[in-house]
């Protein structure tokens, strides 16, 4: 990396307080999690290329929004690689994940007075939604006094817009021996490895599907299972796997019936 190390004393000093066992109590998990990647000077953005994990599950991690997080094995994994990149034992992370969630811990620093940056948000966003509605009434007001007393005004506030992230393009597959092709009929999480590298990790709702190619081997895990169909080079997957096992896609062997 071109980035440069810690000075020798800084990551000393860090590392004096890195037992998230002695953390707790006093600082949040997503507060030591993001405290410990910031002295190693690793970015989001450098752990989500590595990890193919959405940015935004990772920001949620560091927020202590765990109650928008996928399945628990899926956050297993998120902390296994965030801890392998960021240079972590990935043990006493999920150990302190754990207590923190099991106890509640990101709903009590939540409420810490002057201290939670998400509070200050909140803050944010209700003054400026307050000073939008003004306005708008503001504007109507004035509408209706030029129109005919005799005319019914219907006014309309403007609705209130989420900002989805655009995906990225869909790239056209090379010709593999394996092409699977996983239609989701609701909602579940993915986690897809082709020749042993990670290629999908997100949430899929009903009506998507997704494409995945590969030389030797697919590996993949659903939450729901029975909300999909799988198809292999253009044939229906039969498999007996349950939420949260692993399906193993294999090439067939030469020779081997279709």
């Amino acid at each position: 990396m071109s980035e440069q190390d810690p000075a020798p004393e800084e990551l000393q000093a860090s590392e004096q307080d890195q037992a998230p066992e002695a953390r707790y109590g006093q600082e949040s998990f997503g507060s030591w999690l993001r405290s410990q990647r910031e002295v190693r000077r690793v970015d989001l953005e450098t752990i989500a290329q590595s990890s193919k994990i959405n940015i935004r599950y990772l920001e949620l991690l560091e927020e202590d929004r765990f109650d928008l997080l996928p399945a628990t094995i899926f956050v297993r994994g998120f902390l296994r690689e965030y801890a392998r990149i960021v240079g972590l034992d990935p043990d006493e992370v999920l150990n302190f994940y754990l207590a923190a969630s099991a106890g509640g811990e990101y709903e009590r620093s939540s409420e810490t007075a002057g201290s939670s940056s998400s509070t200050w948000v909140v803050g944010r966003t209700v003054a400026v939604l307050v000073g939008l509605a003004a306005v708008a009434a503001a504007i109507v007001w004035f509408t209706a006094m030029d129109r005919d007393s005799g005319e019914d005004v219907e006014t309309m506030a403007p609705p209130v817009t989420e900002t989805v992230p655009e995906l990225p393009p869909v790239e056209p597959l090379p010709e593999r021996a394996l092409r699977v092709t996983v239609e989701f009929q609701g909602t579940s999480w993915v986690d897809i490895y082709a020749d042993g590298e990670r290629t999908v990790s997100e949430l899929r709702v009903q009506g998507e599907s997704l494409t995945v190619a590969a030389d030797e081997e697919v590996r993949l895990t659903l939450s729901s299972v029975a909300v999909t169909t799988i198809e292999v080079n253009g044939e229906p997957f039969e498999h007996v796997v349950v939420d949260g096992e692993e399906i193993v896609i294999s090439v067939p062997e030469q020779g081997s019936a279709g």
